[in-house]
C-alpha cells in the first residue's frame, strides 16, 4: 500500500544547486512524490508530520567501506585510545574470542610510548593456543601469535626476521585467514551491526567489499541473498580480480580494495621519490603493468566498473595509465575508481580527468594524520603533504569525486568526513560545506549510476533522508558534533540506533 507521508515545517536541502531547499516534502511509498517551496494546504495524506524546523538532506551514501571488518571489529577489542605495550596486553587478558579467534584492530604503534606492535612472544604469553590477530590502524601490516602462524597456509616462507609482525602479501594472508570460517549466524551479525553503525550515523546507503582480492568472493553470495532485511542499503563490491565470476554473479562492478600498493604508515605505497624517513625505500607495488592492464582491459570490456585501491603518487600513475590505455581504445562511461588518490600531481589530475576517472577519497586521512608533526609529514616531508588530499583540486577540475570512511579504518561517519573535507590542513584544498556534502549525496549517488533515484531530495527520487538538528551548510557550524534526529530509507522512518 503506497501511504503518503507530508512532512513540514523542515528545511529540505535539494542537493540540486547550492541554496536550493523546500519546506515540505510529500512521499508516496517509498518515493518522493511532490517538493513544496512552503507548507501546503489541502494536501491529501495518510499522515502529516510536522518536523519542528529540522534540517533536512540527503541520505548520506559512503562510497567506500570494509563493513565486515568494521562491524566484526565493533564486537572486537579497540586499541585506538591506547598508549603503552602494557594498556595493549592488559586489554587483551579480557578479550572475547568470536567462532574461537582473537581479533582487535585501530592500533597505531606510532601513538603509544614504545613506539613498537607488541612482539610475538608477548602475545603469545596471554594466548598460546587461541589464534590472536592485531591489526595496524591503516589495516596494511598486522601482529599475529604463534597459533595463528602455525595455523595460516602461507603461499610462500614467513619474511625473515619475522617475529609476529607481518606486512605486505603475510598481511593479507593472515587478515583474510581470520576472516574464514564464521557460521553464516556469525556473519549475518556482523552485518547487521554494520548497518546499525550506519544507520545511526545518517547513512542510507554504504558501498562495501566482500573477497580476499583475487578469486575468493567469500561470504558475498549469503549476503547478497539476505540484502533485504538489512535498514541500509549496501551496494556490494564483488573485491576480486577473476572477471568470470563477477559476471557469473551478474554484478556490475570489481574490485574495491584490490591493492596497487599499500599506505604511507606501513612504508608500503609506492612513491615516485624515497620516503623522507627512509631516503632508500620508495615503497611497492603490488603487482606488474602488464597484470593490471590484462585485468583491466578484460573487465573494462565486459561493461564493469572498476576500483583499484592507490595511494601513492606511483600507484596511481600505474592504475591511471592503464585506465587511459581502455578508454582510448573504447571509451565508456563506466566511472571506473581511483580509491584513496591521495598523493597527486596536477599533471595527474587532468589525466584524470580527461579520462573520466572517478576519485573515491577519505578526508578523514587528512584531519588524523596531515596536521604539523603527523604522519604524513613524517614519512613524505611538508612539501609532499600539501599534494595529499587534493579535494578542491580534484572538485573543482570537474572530476566525480566522492567521500568515503574506508570503515574500519576511520570512523563510519558522513558527518566526520564532512567536517574533515572543509577544514583540510591545507586552505587551498578545503571544501565548501555544500561542496562537502554533495560527495556524501549527490556525487556518491552518481559513482554507483544511480543518479536518477539517490542523492538528492526531488520528486520521483527515493525517500532517503537524515534529519539533522543543526544546519551543516551554515559557516561556523561545528559539523562533526551536530546531532542526528531520524533517518528515512524508501520512506520508512528508522530510530538511529543505540551505540
Amino acid at each position: 500500500m503506497n501511504r503518503k507521508i507530508l512532512l513540514t515545517n523542515g528545511k529540505f536541502y535539494t542537493l540540486r544547486k547550492e541554496g536550493e531547499f523546500n519546506q515540505a516534502v510529500l512521499i508516496k511509498g517509498d518515493k518522493i512524490e511532490q517538493v513544496f517551496f512552503t507548507s501546503p494546504e489541502n494536501i491529501s495524506a495518510d499522515e502529516v508530520i510536522d518536523l519542528h524546523n529540522s534540517f533536512v538532506y540527503p541520505g548520506f551514501i559512503d562510497t567506500h567501506t570494509h563493513c565486515f571488518e568494521g562491524g566484526l571489529y565493533s564486537l572486537s577489542v579497540d586499541f585506538s585510545d591506547v598508549t603503552s605495550i602494557n594498556d595493549i596486553l592488559e586489554i587483551l587478558r579480557e578479550a572475547d574470542p568470536i567462532s574461537g579467534k582473537i581479533f582487535a584492530y585501530h592500533l597505531d604503534e606510532n601513538s603509544i610510548k614504545e613506539r613498537r606492535f607488541p612482539t610475538q612472544k608477548e602475545v603469545d604469553h596471554l594466548y598460546p593456543d587461541i589464534p590472536l590477530i592485531i591489526r595496524r590502524v591503516d589495516g596494511h601490516s598486522c601482529v599475529i601469535n604463534s597459533a595463528a602462524a602455525a595455523k595460516i597456509p602461507w603461499k610462500k616462507p614467513l619474511p625473515k626476521g619475522y617475529n609476529g609482525y607481518l606486512n605486505r602479501e603475510w598481511n593479507g594472508q593472515a587478515s583474510n585467514w581470520f576472516h574464514r570460517d564464521l557460521d553464516d549466524e556469525s556473519i549475518l551479525k556482523v552485518y547487521h551491526e554494520a548497518a546499525a553503525k550506519a544507520i545511526n550515523t545518517g547513512h542510507t546507503t554504504i558501498h562495501t567489499m566482500i573477497g580476499d582480492a583475487y578469486s575468493d568472493l567469500k561470504h558475498l553470495p549469503l549476503i547478497k541473498h539476505h540484502l533485504s532485511e538489512f535498514p541500509v542499503e549496501f551496494i556490494l563490491y564483488p573485491q576480486i580480480t577473476n572477471v568470470k565470476k563477477a559476471l557469473e554473479i551478474e554484478s556490475t562492478r570489481i574490485g574495491g580494495c584490490i591493492l596497487a600498493d599499500g599506505s604511507f604508515g606501513s612504508h608500503t605505497a609506492a612513491l615516485t621519490e624515497p620516503y623522507t624517513d627512509r631516503p632508500n625505500q620508495k615503497g611497492v607495488l603490488y603487482r606488474s603493468s602488464d597484470f593490471w592492464q590484462s585485468f583491466i582491459r578484460e573487465a573494462h570490456n565486459e561493461g564493469l566498473q572498476i576500483a583499484i585501491h592507490c595511494i601513492g603518487d606511483a600507484a596511481i600513475q600505474q592504475i591511471l595509465k592503464c585506465y587511459e590505455q581502455v578508454q582510448t581504445e573504447n571509451y565508456q562511461d563506466l566511472r571506473h575508481e581511483i580509491i584513496h588518490c591521495e598523493l597527486v600531481s596536477d599533471d595527474m589530475i587532468n589525466h584524470i580527468k580527461k579520462s573520466g576517472i572517478s576519485a573515491v577519497m577519505q578526508p578523514m586521512f587528512d584531519r588524523l594524520w596531515a596536521g604539523p608533526g603527523e604522519l604524513y609529514q613524517w614519512v613524505l616531508g611538508k612539501e609532499r603533504t600539501l599534494h595529499t588530499s587534493r579535494l578542491a583540486s580534484i572538485y573543482n577540475k570537474g572530476i566525480l569525486l566522492t567521500g568515503g570512511s574506508d570503515w574500519y579504518i576511520t570512523d563510519l561517519s558522513a558527518l566526520k568526513g564532512i567536517n574533515a573535507a572543509v577544514n583540510l590542513h591545507n586552505p587551498k584544498e578545503r571544501l565548501t560545506p555544500y561542496q562537502a556534502v554533495s560527495i556524501y549525496t549527490r556525487n556518491a549517488a552518481k559513482l554507483s549510476h544511480d543518479e536518477d533515484r539517490l542523492g538528492q531530495i526531488l520528486p520521483g527520487k527515493e525517500a532517503d533522508m537524515v534529519f539533522l538538528e543543526e544546519d551543516i551548510l551554515k559557516p561556523g557550524t561545528k559539523i562533526d558534533q551536530v546531532k542526528i534526529s531520524k533517518v528515512i530509507k524508501k520512506g520508512r522512518f528508522i530510530t538511529p540506533f543505540n551505540n
